[in-house]
């Protein structure tokens, strides 16, 4: 019975790290069968009894906790029980891993790391197929770009969230450096084209953070290629050179360059910000003029987990942000959106969760987790990564994975140090 258990656990695990890149939703009634299947297990009585003794378990939950108090200051307490749904998953998701602590299925590492970039290939498929019969018809290049490309699943920033750590997944384990359920020298070859695949997808996507992201990690990778003398330096040189030239060229793909010079451009006039603007920096910097803005005004409790919505467009109305104030411009920025609804302990909550995760990832030599730290701190200063299903569900996911199960998490005992497979 445990046996049978254990594996209906995996499997429905997999499925929601394999329906994150194509079907949010869906995320959603997996989680629900994994909460139901807790009940049926007899060693979860001792786990429930043992929550609140993990001071990591508690970490994890910490900002749950705090949105759960500051809905009782809020006005909108509709909005505030909506923001509760969304991050119920900061609760339920370590609850979920508390337990498989204990799954003795076999290759577990292997199987979730894997359907994450089968989800994200196929979610390449899905927007391919929709792009090359609409590139047929009307012979816009642009379909096979950005919005035009992803709309199909989700927004291409959303979207771009799953394809990175895919890139890193599959760097990682050519490095023997994280388990995949493809082993062996034979199946090289088809990693490599995974990688090209999703690396394409990324700059398809064309989302300036990710891009980034991409760049900064990529950057990490070859500094711990030479530090610990993986690849002769006489073979590294050349391949970074490649990497330089091939990051030159998708960089300056039209619709890539565009995104990035109207980047520069609103650095450039930061100073003297065009209020009537829709371009997508613009709108962030907005964001941010007026997430710091409220927070002097509420700098110790905030303004309430349901009141957030009513804050930002109080202020663009009041300081003449006409094209935030019409697209409804989020903070863009979970540290300050955190700090906007449930003060200074809801900031310090989540600073206090980085500090851990860096700290294990540190303290365990786990590089795969180091770089997902990475990608979330990034992602948490340019998105509102627990104010929606597509941030929220995914952060959880692998961060209560990375935290509670590191055993599971590194169970290739190659990752501390490098073997040849």
């Amino acid at each position: 019975m445990k046996i049978r258990l254990d594996q209906i656990q995996l499997f429905l695990l997999c499925m929601t790290v394999f329906m994150i890149p194509i079907h949010i939703k869906i995320t959603s009634v997996t989680i629900a069968l994994l909460i139901l299947l807790l009940f049926f297990d007899k060693e979860n009585i001792k786990v429930f009894k043992s929550l609140f003794k993990d001071f990591k378990f508690i970490i994890l939950i910490l900002p749950f906790i705090f949105f759960l108090i500051a809905i009782f200051y809020s006005n909108d307490m509709k909005e505030g029980y909506k923001q509760l749904e969304v991050s119920a998953s900061l609760i339920l998701l370590p609850i979920i891993f508390k337990s498989f602590q204990n799954n003795k299925s076999e290759y577990k590492a292997e199987f979730i790391l894997s359907f994450l970039i089968i989800g994200v290939v196929v979610a390449y498929i899905i927007c391919m197929g929709v792009a090359i019969p609409k590139f047929l018809k009307h012979g816009k290049t642009y379909i096979f770009f950005y919005k035009s490309f992803s709309y199909v699943i989700k927004g291409p920033h959303h979207l771009s969230y799953y394809v990175i750590f895919a890139i890193i997944i599959l760097i990682s384990n050519l490095l023997n450096l994280s388990p995949l359920l493809l082993k062996g020298k034979k199946l090289i070859g088809l990693k490599i084209i995974l990688l090209i695949i999703c690396t394409i997808f990324l700059f398809q996507l064309a989302s300036k953070a990710t891009i980034l992201l991409f760049l900064i990690c990529m950057l990490i990778f070859f500094v711990y290629i030479i530090v610990k003398k993986i690849i002769p330096l006489k073979i590294t040189i050349p391949i970074i050179a490649i990497m330089i030239m091939v990051f030159t060229y998708l960089i300056s793909l039209p619709m890539v360059k565009t995104r990035f010079d109207n980047l520069f451009t609103a650095f450039e006039h930061k100073s003297e910000p065009d209020h009537l603007s829709f371009e997508s920096t613009n709108l962030r910097f907005a964001a941010i003029d007026a997430s710091i803005g409220i927070i002097k005004e509420n700098p110790v409790f905030g303004v309430g987990t349901g009141d957030l919505f009513w804050a930002m467009s109080d202020y663009y109305k009041e300081n003449y942000y006409q094209g935030a104030y019409i697209e409804h411009i989020s903070p863009h920025n979970q540290f300050l959106r955190s700090y906007i609804m449930s003060g200074v302990a809801g900031f310090l909550s989540l600073i206090t969760i980085f500090i851990m995760m860096f700290y294990l990832a540190y303290k365990n030599k786990h590089f795969l987790f180091l770089q997902w730290s990475v990608i979330m701190l990034v992602l948490f200063n340019v998105e509102d990564m627990l104010g929606i299903q597509d941030g929220i569900i995914y952060f959880c996911f692998f961060t209560s994975y990375f935290i509670l199960c590191p055993r599971e998490s590194k169970n290739n005992p190659s990752m501390n140090t490098i073997k040849s497979e």
